[in-house]
Formats: C-alpha cells, sequence, structure tokens
C-alpha cells in the first residue's frame, strides 16, 4: 500500500464492532440490493482511515489489496453465518481464513504517535500481510471466544448488518435507524388497519 492517504469519504453505516464484524459490515442491502461498498481502492483506503486505531496498515490500497480484503471478508462473513446457524463451515471459507493464520505473524514493532503507542509491521514485512492477518487473528478471537453467542444480524428486513448484543435485547444494528424504520412502518401498518 502506498503511504499517502485518501481524501475520499465514504460512509460506512456500522463502525465500533469487532474488527472482522466491521470489515463484513462492508457489504450491505440498499433498496433491496446487494451494495458492495468496498468497490474500489479507494474506498478501502476510507475505510482503513475509518479503522486506522484497530490495524496495522495505512496509505493507498491498490487493487490487490482490495481483492485480498474482499476475499478474507467473504471467508470471514461465511464462517459467521454458519457459527450463527450452528452449521458446519464452509471448507474453502476455512481454508482461506486457516491459510492467513497459519503463516507466521508479521514482524511488528511499537511506534509513538499523537494517538500513542500503535503497532506497525516491520519495514520486511508487507503491510497488506499484517492486514489480513489482523483481520483473521479478530475473526479467529470472535468466533471461538464467550462473544459468539452474542453475533447478531439485524433484525430489519432490508438490513444485512452484524453486530454483538451486548445487550441481549438489542434487535437493531441502530436503534435510530433500522429501529426506527421499523417503528414508523409499524405505525403505518396499525394506522392503515384502522381506517
Amino acid at each position: 500500500m502506498n503511504p499517502a492517504v485518501s481524501s475520499v469519504v465514504f460512509p460506512f453505516p456500522l463502525l465500533g464492532e469487532p474488527l472482522s464484524l466491521d470489515l463484513v459490515n462492508t457489504r450491505i442491502r440498499k433498496d433491496g440490493a446487494e451494495v458492495d461498498l468496498l468497490d474500489k481502492p479507494a474506498a478501502l483506503t476510507a475505510w482503513l482511515a475509518a479503522e486506522s486505531d484497530r490495524h496495522p496498515c495505512s496509505g493507498h490500497a491498490t487493487m490487490a489489496d482490495l481483492e485480498a480484503v474482499r476475499a478474507i471478508r467473504d471467508a470471514i462473513a461465511a464462517l459467521l453465518a454458519a457459527r450463527r446457524e450452528g452449521k458446519r463451515p464452509p471448507t474453502k471459507a476455512l481454508r482461506t481464513v486457516n491459510d492467513v493464520l497459519s503463516t507466521s505473524a508479521p514482524a511488528m514493532k511499537l511506534i509513538w504517535t499523537s494517538a500513542g503507542l500503535r503497532p506497525k509491521p516491520h519495514a520486511a514485512a508487507r503491510k497488506r500481510d499484517a492486514l489480513l492477518h489482523a483481520l483473521a487473528m479478530d475473526a479467529a478471537k470472535l468466533l471461538t471466544g464467550p462473544q459468539a453467542e452474542l453475533l447478531r444480524v439485524c433484525e430489519h428486513p432490508d438490513c444485512v448488518l452484524q453486530f454483538l448484543a451486548l445487550d441481549r435485547r438489542r434487535r437493531w444494528c441502530s436503534a435510530s435507524v433500522c429501529g426506527n424504520r421499523a417503528r414508523v412502518a409499524r405505525h403505518y401498518r396499525l394506522h392503515r388497519a384502522d381506517a
């Protein structure tokens, strides 16, 4: 990845979940159609900037970076779906994540920034490998840890975003967006039935 930072701003609807969930949430549904928010390298650059405090990568993404990140995203999404459904994970998805996990962790060093200590890939390590490793490790911890029981998909019928339901009553990715849309639709149905 190149050292420059993108000035393009992309809207990512749900950030702040575990890093691997945030990555999976870059594929959304809008007006009934699947939309890939990581449709070009500039979009990946923007996502990396939005998540900059949680991974070791910076700079402009290349098409090869985008393809690698989308491949790990698809594999993680398949593993998450299998975990939620209590099914055996697809062999290809498991192999993709395991291939990344089986490579030795990239050499890292700590650097001091205005935000405090940060991990940085050693110059000999490829930044893309460090990013893929961080994403795969996050997914492995999520899938095998106690939070795996908290994995949820938003209950709004036109939303595919995933989250950890730390509050077991949580049903929506965002109460102010999907929760509100559901309340408005319910209100409309009730009042239309009364008319």
